[in-house]
């Protein structure tokens, strides 16, 4: 859409390009500030933001369009050497995250919980930022150097640099301070770092639960939605159309994780729709965040998306 390949019908829209789109270079607190202060229409946000501000009334509603999708087991990592290869390992060890309120952070907790019976009591986690009962804080020297480390979601297929706090937990794996680290990317090009499990061993659990993670989803102002009523459809119909050509824009690569995730699960994850799977993932993150006090009250999902179905 922003390069005007689809457009949307019966609606005018200026779009703004970020550098920064997950918010991954600010403070916890600014983090989709834009969206959520009103001083945009709509955009990107990550469920879990999206989530609390909703327990909080905020005037924002969401439409099933999941820009942000993956399974939370890939994203567990360890030493190249270490013996560690299953969750239930993990008990009592140190595991670092860059954020105790991340999306990604919040699904790993709760899978672990639910998936494989490591309560997250049981765990001594280290965070950057952000904190829950038992968590500890941790500071990035201001002297540390990150070392340039190229990751990439393996949905995507393109590299990124590693963010610097998530670098940094990677220093203190190195340096035998942490046991695992949970990291925003799927794949480290990191040769002293390892996934916790292999891509044979994580697929029990999704595929008897029936949940994928969603991470993040599109949201507009509530206002604008009653004022525009076919805004949403517009919206969703647009993006429908840009998912049908997504590969004419990234690699081969991409593609062919999203074939192979597709075949493992029996369905499509990446269709933009509010079927069951989705609405048991959507639910299952509301009673996460819950049952952290991350939110006062349980959130419905007729709160929190747009009739558009």
């Amino acid at each position: 859409m922003l390069d005007e390949a689809i457009r949307l019908e019966g609606l005018s829209a200026r779009w703004f390009a970020v550098s920064d789109p997950l918010g991954w270079g600010l403070p916890p607190g600014d983090k989709h500030r834009d969206i959520a202060a009103g001083e945009v229409d709509g955009g990107e946000m990550s469920i879990s933001s999206f989530v609390q501000a909703k327990s909080q009334g905020a005037p924002l509603v969401a439409l099933p369009i999941f820009l942000k999708r993956g399974l939370a087991q890939r994203s567990i990592f360890c030493p190249a050497g270490s013996a560690l290869n299953s969750p239930a390992q993990l008990l009592g060890k140190r595991v670092g995250l860059v954020s105790c309120t991340s999306s990604m952070a919040v699904w790993v907790r709760g899978i672990l919980s639910d998936g494989y019976g490591v309560t997250a009591a049981k765990i001594k986690w280290l965070s950057l930022s952000g904190s829950f009962p038992g968590a500890q804080s941790v500071a990035i020297p201001a002297e540390f150097s990150a070392e340039r480390v190229q990751a990439w979601e393996e949905l995507d297929g393109y590299p990124h640099e590693l963010d610097r706090r998530e670098a940094f937990l990677l220093s203190l794996l190195d340096r035998g301070m942490l046991d695992a680290v949970v990291s925003f990317q799927a794949m480290i090009d990191y040769d002293r770092t390892r996934p916790l499990l292999d891509e044979q061993s994580l697929w029990s659990n999704p595929l008897s639960s029936r949940i994928y993670p969603v991470n993040h989803l599109f949201v507009v102002k509530t206002e604008v939605a009653r004022r525009f009523p076919a805004m949403a459809e517009s919206l969703l119909s647009a993006f429908r159309e840009a998912r049908g050509a997504w590969t004419a824009y990234r690699p081969d690569s991409a593609r062919e994780a999203c074939e192979r995730e597709m075949a493992h699960l029996g369905y499509d994850p990446f269709a933009y729709r509010l079927g069951e799977v989705e609405k048991t993932t959507l639910e299952t993150f509301v009673d996460y965040l819950q049952r952290e006090n991350l939110i006062s009250r349980k959130v419905g999902l007729d709160e929190l998306f747009h009739d558009v179905l």
